[in-house]
Order: C-alpha cells, then structure tokens, then sequence
C-alpha cells in the first residue's frame, strides 16, 4: 500500500509541473464536451464527483439547490485528459440511450483523445460498452487493464482493476492519454464495509493527484428525464476555488450571495470527505484552517452550525474524518461530543461486564453499558468467535446528517469496528451507547462477550430485569442514555426520560402489543420477528419529523411520549404509530404515490385496537 502511493505520489509531482491551467482552456472544453447534450442519465442513483484540481472543472451537475455537486468532472492533468462519472453505470451500454448521454460520452472519448475524430478506445470490463460506443463512430474495442498499447482512451471502473494497475494507469493520463471513469462513491461503500473513499477507494488513489474524487451520496435528478447539461457549471463547484470564495467572503474581501454561500459549504465539505491523506492540492490548506481553534465548531439546536457558517463547516468536517480514520488509542473526545450525545458524570467509574449474545437474533443488540466519548474500550470473545462478521458499534442513531443546511449536532457520530480478534480495541470521538452487532444468518449460538471501560446505563430487559432493582437502582445508572428493551420492541431514549419510569415491564408489552397489531393488519403469518423494532430519539435526525427504519428514528423532543404508557394507550401517538405502520407495509398493495396513504391503515388501527 505504501509503496503504491509513494509511486503514484512520484507520478504526481511530474504529472502537476505539466498541467495546463484550467482558466484558459476550461470554457473551451466545457463546450466540445456539451455540443448536443442537454439531458444526460444513468440507472439508478448517482453520486458525487468532486473537482479541486486547478485544472479540474464540473461538467454536468445533479443535486438540487442548496445541494448541487458535480456528476460528471473534467480535467487536463499532465499531457493527458481526464473524464469523471458519478456512477460506473455510465460505462455501460445501455445508459447510451438515456437522453443524451450518448451524445456526452462520445464527445468525453474524442475530447480525452485530444480531438481525434475517431479515437482508439479501449474498454475494461462493462461488457458490450465498446460494441455501443462502434455505433457512435468510435473505433473501440474490449481490452484488458494492462493492454494500453495504441490506445488514445481508456474506459475503466478502477475500482474493479487490481491496485497494482494505478501507477501504469496514472503514467498513462500524465503521457497524453484519455481517461474516461465511472465509479459510484456510496455503493462502493456499502459494498466494501471497514474501508474508506480516502484510503482504498482506487479511483480517488488514482485521480487525487489530477484534482478528483468520488464522495459519498446520492444526487437527486434536478430535471426532468435525470440531469440538466448545456448550462456553464458554477466556479464554485471546484472545491479550491470555494475555498478561495469562503475566505475572501469571511474576510471581507468579496461577497458571496446566500445560493453562492450554500454552494461552497456543500461542496468543501463532501470534498473534504473523499480527499486521501496525501493529497497535496487542498488538504493541507484545510488542515491549517481546521488548526485556527478561534473557529467555534460546537453545533447545539441553540446555536447551530447553518450554511452560511462555511469554515466552521469545513473545520468540523475535518475533525469527523480525522476521528473516524484514527486508530481506537488514538481517539480523543471531541467538543462537539459534550452536547450530543454526552458523556456520564466525571468520575464515573468504567466497568467490566460480560453478556451473552444469542447469535440466532441478527440486528443490534444491546449491552447496557455506554462508552464516554474517547474512552478506549477493550472487547474480548471466543477465539471460535472471531473473524466471523461480529462487530461492536458505538452510537444508537444511524442517522448521517451532511445533507443537511443547518446542523444542531455533529452531522455523524457513530462508529463501528469488526471483532476479528479474540481481543479488540474500540473508541469513539462521541461515545454512546454500545452494541455488538451479529450478521445475518450467524450460526455461532450463544456468545459471551466481555467489554472492559463502559460506564453503566439505564438498561432494562423484559423477563430478566426484576422491577424492584429497576426502581431501586438501575434506573439511576450514570450513562446520559438508557434503552428499555423486550423481544419486539426496544426503545432508545435520553435518561433523563426514565428516571421516574416505575413500570417498565407494562410499558414494553404495550409496545409489544402495537406491533403485533401492525403485524396482525399486515397478514404475516405470525407476530414473531427475527428481531426486535427498535425506537431511537436523536437531537436531530436525517429526513423528517420522524423517519421508518431499524431504528425508527424520532427526535429527542418525543422521547418522553415514546416512553409515556397512559399517552400512549389513553390518546395515541400518530407520529409513533405511523412510522410504525412504515415497516408493515408491502408493495404488493401499497402502488406508486400510495405510500403515505397506505401506511395510515396500520395507525387507525393501532388508534382503534390500542
């Protein structure tokens, strides 16, 4: 791995004393490659692409206001021309025929090829592309990663190539080839869970040096048909140049407008996100930005971080990258982490405690202890039981909150790591409640797991927690979050919430009792699940007032209600009731359009049978 980058760092110093300037040739660009498009599509959901090179620039955008992000970037790097996609989908032969994508990636592979009229091209993988780019006139042919010979493009997913394959493909670009590249930044996560876009993602390893990278996240259509081309992309969509924009603007040197100002925050912080830790071009300016500690980085629902907030922003963006890629020793609590989600109070003492996971139950599962947010914890299992997909997680929201304009707490704060040892080491810059996490389908049987360092929680469990130590002691437990859990049901809510809680037990079977109303409505063949709903509140969560899952996620501020059994029996809760409804719905009866009317059957009957 070292070696790789190393060489493709050579490469790069060589590579960047022959960049052409962007300024000059951009606008000259941007029109041979959009002559004739304007819209352009791919299967499914694309993502980001981001420019920060001098030279790189966006093509086409997707996203809608307050969120635009490049789909498609270009840059010279070297002698050569580069070409971005924000999903590998675009590599393939039908996405041709979707509005004028056709049109777009014939005229990517001849301004890649330097203007040739009919190019060589070359295609890896994405069996049938070359066949459908013939058709558009281009001479083009199926090859393998390393037959570079004779070609003035090459089509390729790098993700797909072996590592090995990056500096012959970076030489290639830097000597005058084409490079067209299709890559998608959270399917590729999602895909490849415990790595990252910075440090493995091959594309970013790659194309870094010539000023792109994949991020994560999905781009809405802006557009009828998909996305919206033709038009002159906005400066500000190259990431150093909005960053160059966010300084003179807080310095008063120039002003942005408010859509202008809602652009850069987007686009510095997904970028920032996706850049691997030896890019030369703008994470060093970041980094000695994110060391100014007069930029105020604490994000409360009283005094949130907001869109116009830019290098505040930015600076916390660097902070969650750099704690979420640091070894569990070297975690250190950050700020933002003493308002959400908390820490106990000082002096609390760590325990040690061994629970047993009942490995037939897939999901989350809770262990009655919280981690303080840096605390370094320790895990130790069977060495029968390592490497075996178990995991720990720290945090009970799933909720990733980058998309949104106003952020009233850090916008992500979980983290998990695998248990492929027989002892582990784990730590969080936020903390939060502790989980071991069992895939599915895990045949281990019962699995005792000690965790050393956690602080005690609120934690009662349906059928094992007697009431008299939930009322006399339990209920007062240290840690600033508690979770009440049954078979059926688990409810995950702010302490504070159930320190006067005295009958637990009936507040859970009335829980029980909801869903299995939901699961009689829905005709499922018995009310058994393979694992439990769980209800998590958060300070602020990523779509809604309260949004369908596993959790189901609502916001602190009904914690109390989801946890209040007269309120919930003697008048109802349309909120709880209906996202509830969300994960008994099945689209043999819910049809286009209907699924926000559908759902509302499971409500009124929870209302009526309740």
């Amino acid at each position: 791995m070292t070696q790789l980058v190393g060489a493709v760092t050579a490469l790069a110093l060589v590579g960047g004393f022959l960049s052409t300037g962007a300024c000059a040739a951009e606008r000259t660009d941007l029109s041979v490659l959009l002559d004739g498009v304007k819209i352009v599509d791919a299967p499914g959901l694309p993502g980001p692409v981001c420019a920060f090179g001098d030279a790189a620039f966006a093509v086409v955008v997707g996203g809608r206001k307050g969120g635009q992000l490049p789909l498609v970037v270009a840059s010279r790097f070297g002698k050569g021309r580069v070409v971005g996609f924000g999903k590998d989908g675009f590599l393939d032969a039908g996405t041709l025929d979707l509005g004028d994508t056709g049109r777009l990636m014939a005229n990517a592979a001849r301004w890649a090829a330097g203007g040739k009229e009919s190019p060589s091209v070359g295609v890896v993988g994405h069996n049938g592309f070359a066949e459908a780019l013939v058709k558009r006139g281009l001479n083009a042919r199926q090859v393998a990663v390393g037959q570079l010979d004779g070609l003035d493009v090459l089509c390729v997913s790098p993700s797909q190539v072996p590592r090995d394959n990056l500096p012959r493909l970076f030489q290639f670009v830097a000597s005058g080839g084409g490079l067209l590249v299709g890559e998608l930044g959270w399917g590729w996560l999602q895909l490849n869970p415990g790595k990252t876009l910075t440090e493995d993602h091959n594309a970013n390893t790659l194309l870094a040096p010539m000023g792109i990278v994949w991020a994560d996240g999905i781009l809405d259509r802006n557009s009828e048909g998909g996305y919206a081309a033709g038009a002159t992309p906005s400066p500000l969509l190259n990431a150093s140049k909005a960053l160059d924009a966010a300084l003179a603007h807080t310095e008063g040197r120039a002003k942005l407008t408010p859509e202008e100002i809602g652009l850069v925050s987007t686009v510095l912080s997904r970028t920032a996100q996706a850049l691997p830790p030896g890019d030369t071009i703008l994470l060093p300016r970041i980094k000695a930005l994110a060391a100014d500690t007069e930029i105020s980085v604490v994000p409360t629902p009283k005094q949130p971080i907001k869109l116009d907030d830019m290098l505040a922003r930015l600076v916390l963006t660097m902070q969650l990258r750099d704690a979420s890629q640091l070894p569990p020793e070297q975690v250190k609590a950050l700020p933002a982490a003493a308002v959400f989600p908390g820490a106990a109070p000082e002096g609390t003492p760590r325990v040690t405690r061994t629970v047993e996971i009942d490995t037939s139950v897939p999901g989350w599962h809770g262990t009655g202890l919280f981690a303080d947010p840096g605390q370094l914890l320790t895990v130790q299992l069977p060495e029968a039981a390592a490497g075996k997909g178990l995991e720990i997680r720290l945090g009970a929201t799933t909720c990733r909150n980058w998309n949104h304009g106003t952020w009233l707490r850090a916008p992500e704060i979980d983290r998990q790591f695998a248990l492929k040892a027989a002892e582990s080491e784990a730590a969080s810059a936020f903390g939060g409640l502790l989980y071991v996490v069992v895939p599915d389908k895990c045949a281990l049987g019962a699995v005792p797991i000690t965790l050393v360092g956690g602080v005690v929680a609120p934690y009662f469990e349906l059928g094992k927690t007697s009431l008299d130590d939930w009322r006399t002691s339990i209920r007062n437990c240290p840690a600033p979050w508690a979770e009440l859990a049954s078979g059926k049901a688990v409810l995950t809510v702010q302490s504070a919430c159930v320190r006067q809680l005295d009958d637990p037990e009936s507040l859970l079977k009335t829980w029980e009792r909801v869903l299995d109303l939901c699961a009689e409505l829905a005709a499922w063949p018995s009310p058994d699940r393979d694992r439990p709903q769980r209800y998590s509140a958060d300070d602020q969560i990523c779509a809604g007032y309260m949004h369908a899952g596993n959790p189901i996620m609502i916001p602190t501020s009904a914690a109390g209600d989801l946890v209040n059994q007269e309120h919930l029996t003697k008048d109802g809760d349309w909120g709880l009731f209906h996202e509830t409804g969300h994960m008994h719905q099945s689209g043999d009866w819910t049809f286009g359009g209907a699924g926000e009317v559908t759902v509302n059957l499971f409500t009124m009957y929870v209302f009526d049978k309740l």
